[in-house]
């Protein structure tokens, strides 16, 4: 057998990879970007530096209240409910009710709800990355809250009634406008994952696995030991 033959046996042929290898390669490709996209929103939305740092709403909070709001009395709030004020107290600074839409929507940490499940279609990832995206946008919404309050601190002079008025008008607006936003993400996630979980079971019934993974214990898996969650198969997939 000469030179040519040898080189044109098949034993000598490098595999070509088969469309199977190539939808897994893709699989793993778009679970990478979910990682990273999940961490960029996750820091940039609820959590400061890392996981173990404080969160966001702690920080906006502080500078709510250095803004010349820490003796901030909601009036609007406390005459609808002047009956409750001797159990309850007042709601004053960062406590006050004007703020709430803020708080329900970061102290909930809608995003923690993101599950997946093994075997899902290329279709159900692309969709986990677009949501993703929708909220990874939302960072240069809570960026501008910072930059509002730190823009409106007042030293240590004693805070005036302008002070308070400033903030109202230039920080609340667009802090309950983020909060809306935010809330709606918080749904339509909900939605996705209990349609992949219904594709799940369409699929494979009530295999192994049906309730999915946590992404974010498979990020942060520090976290889902402390919380005394399973660590995910998947936690090596980390962007």
């Amino acid at each position: 057998m000469g030179p040519r033959d040898r080189v044109n046996s098949p034993s000598s042929l490098q595999k070509l990879p088969s469309a199977t290898d190539k939808i897994i390669t893709e699989e793993k490709k778009l679970e990478t970007k979910i990682f990273s996209l999940y961490r960029l929103a996750w820091l940039g939305i609820y959590q400061v530096h890392d996981e173990d740092g404080p969160d966001h709403a702690t920080r906006l909070a502080q500078l709510f209240d250095g803004a010349g709001m820490s003796s901030y009395v909601d009036k609007s709030e406390q005459e609808l409910n002047d009956h409750h004020r001797d159990t309850r107290g007042r709601y004053t600074g960062s406590d006050s009710r004007v703020l709430l839409p803020l708080w329900t929507a970061l102290k909930k940490k809608g995003l923690m709800s993101l599950k997946l499940f093994e075997g899902l279609s290329i279709t159900s990832l692309e969709a986990v990355i677009e949501l993703l995206e929708a909220y990874v946008k939302e960072v240069t919404s809570v960026n501008a809250l910072y930059h509002t309050l730190r823009e409106l601190q007042v030293g240590y002079r004693s805070p005036t009634e302008d002070d308070e008025q400033a903030v109202l008008k230039q920080f609340v607006p667009g802090a309950n406008q983020f909060s809306r936003r935010l809330l709606h993400l918080d749904a339509r996630l909900k939605v996705l994952v209990s349609d992949m979980e219904d594709d799940f079971w369409n699929e494979h019934g009530a295999a192994k696995g049906r309730e999915g993974w946590v992404v974010h214990y498979a990020l942060f898996p520090g976290l889902s030991t402390r919380h005394g969650k399973k660590k995910s198969l998947m936690s090596s997939m980390k962007a």
